[in-house]
């Protein structure tokens, strides 16, 4: 039960999980993210009996409207739960309780995590290598950027205090504009940027603007398993769409779901092989888009940093009938604390995407908007980039080195020539998921290739990331890794 603290907390007014309804609801005034609250009492009720195996779920819509919060954080809830197997999603369906759970998890319902306290210079563990959605906290401008914080809000100014542009900080949106054209060859007005709170919010936002339950999107294979997941809790069929050495294979797609209203892909660098999509399949991409009246989202989240020649412009660059959606993040370049990203969506769809962001949720935060306009607007932020490209492309060949004793023995490097992580290919009855667990107890983490497929046929391998780590701790790590998978 969520114990009412006043005005802050929401609660249910209609049983959309039947008689335990009374029992959900959010409290703002609590440090637990709202997403995780409402993803808590959920698996609280499952496992208590009071939701069954197959009890439908509301829609992502149904349940924020009811909460009263973003539609991306009952996305994010849902997720979450979904990762962890405690719901399911089924084409024409909907969202529902999993039908198998694990009969340990049917003994008792799962406490609430106490919260953490740390005595005073008490560190938390550091991040072990091959973590992955750290930077480089060591090389970060913090001095600058406190600074620009400090202007800004010390004595902030009226126009700030009463910002109500759902689309972002008006300065933001044109230094955005300045780089996307500088940078990836995309020419656009402000009107068509939209500032968004990552990826979650961004994915969930096309979905609600431009896609409607039973729309069908092709998804690459193996892809990205967040936007995956987005778009099929928001009623959509995915359609996966096998990945080769150009990335997603049209002609596949136009075999499986010919008419399937949008695709969703990473043309710059495809995640998670690192492959680049090459001007010619960008072309028929392109193509089959105008024939089947379709939407592109293209999800640029690291081209920036390129370490061998000059990146191919962005597929929205290419596009002359206004049919991609532009998705990109600061979360790479700069910090994921931010929790900031951006959408280009064409003028044809401005007055449709300004209807959902009014309509549903609130905009990201304001509170670091005005100090990353300003920070990019001054020559820095592309300065910093480039920075930071030169510290992380020697990281990117110690690692190479480093794990060349295994090279074409235990594993396969592929290295792509962008982005902050690589790719080992395994054998194909190797077992990723397992070798993720070994090398966790050994201090290593990692994430697998398997884990981003959504059908059964998956390649095996694993995925490091070299960011957020020091040239002697990759080495390190890297003949840790040979040493275990050796043994």
């Amino acid at each position: 039960m969520v114990r009412m603290k006043g005005p802050c907390l929401t609660l249910m007014s209609r049983p959309l999980l039947g008689t335990s309804a009374s029992e959900l609801g959010v409290d703002r005034d609590d440090r637990e993210p709202l997403h995780s609250q409402i993803a808590r009492q959920i698996r609280a009720l499952v496992l208590d009996g009071r939701l069954r195996p197959q009890a439908k779920l509301p829609s992502t819509r149904a349940l924020a409207d009811e909460l009263k919060v973003a539609r991306a954080t009952i996305v994010e809830a849902y997720g979450q739960l979904l990762g962890e197997g405690y719901i399911e999603t089924r084409s024409g369906s909907g969202t529902r309780v999993a039908a198998e759970l694990p009969e340990s998890l049917l003994t008792a319902a799962a406490p609430r995590p106490a919260r953490i306290t740390r005595a005073a210079g008490q560190r938390r563990e550091p991040a072990r290598p091959f973590r992955f959605g750290l930077v480089d906290w060591e090389n970060f401008p913090h001095d600058d950027w406190g600074r620009l914080l400090g202007r800004f809000w010390r004595n902030p100014p009226v126009t700030l205090l009463e910002h109500n542009d759902a689309f972002g900080w008006l300065p933001l949106r044109e230094a955005i504009a300045r780089h996307l054209y500088e940078w990836r060859g995309i020419s656009c007005d402000t009107e068509q940027v939209i500032v968004t709170a990552g990826g979650v919010d961004a994915f969930d936002l096309v979905a609600r603007a431009v896609l409607k339950d039973g729309d069908r999107i092709w998804i690459e294979e193996p892809g990205y398993p967040t936007a995956r997941r987005v778009f099929a809790l928001g009623g959509v069929s995915v359609v996966p769409v096998p990945v080769d050495h150009e990335g997603l294979v049209v002609s596949a797609g136009r075999e499986r779901a010919a008419q399937a209203r949008a695709a969703f892909v990473t043309p710059a660098r495809q995640y998670p092989t690192g492959v680049t999509m090459p001007l010619a399949r960008r072309l028929e991409l392109l193509d089959w888009a105008a024939d089947a009246g379709a939407i592109v989202i293209e999800d640029d989240y690291d081209s920036e940093y390129r370490y061998v020649g000059r990146p191919l412009p962005a597929l929205m660059s290419l596009d002359k009938r206004a049919s991609v959606i532009y998705s990109g993040t600061f979360s790479k370049v700069f910090s994921p604390i931010l929790r900031l990203g951006y959408l280009v969506v064409p003028k044809t769809l401005v007055g449709r995407f300004r209807d959902e962001r009014l309509s549903h949720g609130a905009p990201p935060s304001l509170m670091a908007q005005p100090a990353l306009a300003s920070f990019m607007s001054s020559g820095a932020f592309a300065i910093h980039i480039r920075r930071m490209r030169r510290i992380y492309a020697a990281r990117r060949e110690c690692l190479i080195a480093a794990l060349k004793p295994g090279d074409g023995r235990l594993f396969d490097v592929e290295a792509s020539p962008a982005g902050l992580t690589l790719l080992l290919r395994l054998d194909d009855h190797a077992d990723d998921e397992g070798l993720v667990a070994r090398l966790l107890a050994h201090g290593i983490e990692s994430q697998s290739l398997s884990g981003h497929y959504a059908g059964r046929k998956r390649k095996q391998g694993l995925l490091l990331s070299f960011a957020g780590f020091t040239e002697d701790e990759i080495a390190r790590a890297a003949r840790k890794l040979i040493e275990v998978l050796d043994a």
